[in-house]
């Protein structure tokens, strides 16, 4: 069944918060946590720097994107948020990247066909904590499975739905982002699991990627983005879960 969230358009919320945020989402926390997902990709995905071809989905300023780049041909970043892309674009240039080889897109949405994302299809999809954000996960799936080459693989890392996130949104991070948020709990992996069967990838497998602890977090500058749980006395550790699929 589709999930579906009446009265908010979470699309529209996202793309304003992370317009006003473009320029200042890179962070010691940010790149901290960009640089465990990537190894945690790395170890997944086989990349090939002659032949990979990939997309960032909802790459924000690149982050990720910019971990892998020396390890595939070509990698695209797509993001709903203008402001993102302009930075990823930016960061790409002062970096000497061409546009064949690194570059990002404006997508607003995804429809499921083969007019998304200009029609071009690739090796690996790589999806980084943006799933909690989307309202409909099942259609922005098999719309992503629709862009993969056959034998391809979707990639989809994001919180685990334990007492780590439950503590996080739970002491003011859902308060202050609750408007750019649909799953304020994550998921859980078996959950992952049937997402990605129902949405015909093979393969499937839904594993822990790794943990960061609050103590993690705390120490780094950019913590101040999870509000009240970082001064909040409870502890809690964020568990990240990595779900991989093959067309």
């Amino acid at each position: 069944m589709s999930e579906t969230h009446h009265h908010h358009d979470y699309t529209a919320a996202n793309a304003k918060h992370f317009n006003e945020s473009a320029e200042t989402y890179r962070t010691e926390l940010s790149l901290e946590l960009a640089k465990r997902c990537a190894a945690a990709i790395q170890k997944k995905s086989s990349l090939n720097s002659e032949k990979s071809v990939v997309l960032d989905f909802a790459c924000g300023p690149g982050l990720i994107a910019f971990e892998l780049v020396s390890h595939v041909k070509r990698i695209v970043g797509a993001d709903a948020a203008q402001a993102m892309v302009n930075v990823f674009n930016k960061t790409a240039e002062q970096n000497g990247l061409t546009k064949d080889k690194c570059e990002a897109i404006f997508v607003e949405k995804l429809n499921g066909d083969a007019n998304d994302l200009n029609g071009e299809l690739f090796d690996v999809i790589i999806c980084v904590q943006s799933y909690h954000h989307f309202e409909d996960t099942q259609q922005v799936t098999r719309a992503l499975v629709q862009r993969l080459q056959p034998n391809g693989r979707l990639i989809v890392l994001d919180f685990v739905d334990d007492e780590g996130v439950a503590a996080l949104f739970g002491h003011g991070h859902s308060h202050r982002h609750e408007h750019i948020v649909a799953h304020k709990h994550g998921f859980s992996m078996d959950h992952m699991t049937k997402l990605f069967q129902d949405s015909g990838l093979q393969n499937v497998h839904v594993e822990s990627a790794f943990k960061i602890t609050k103590a993690e977090i705390k120490a780094l500058k950019g913590h101040e983005v999870f509000g009240h749980a970082i001064e909040h006395e409870g502890d809690f550790t964020l568990h990240y879960f990595i779900a991989c699929g093959e067309k």
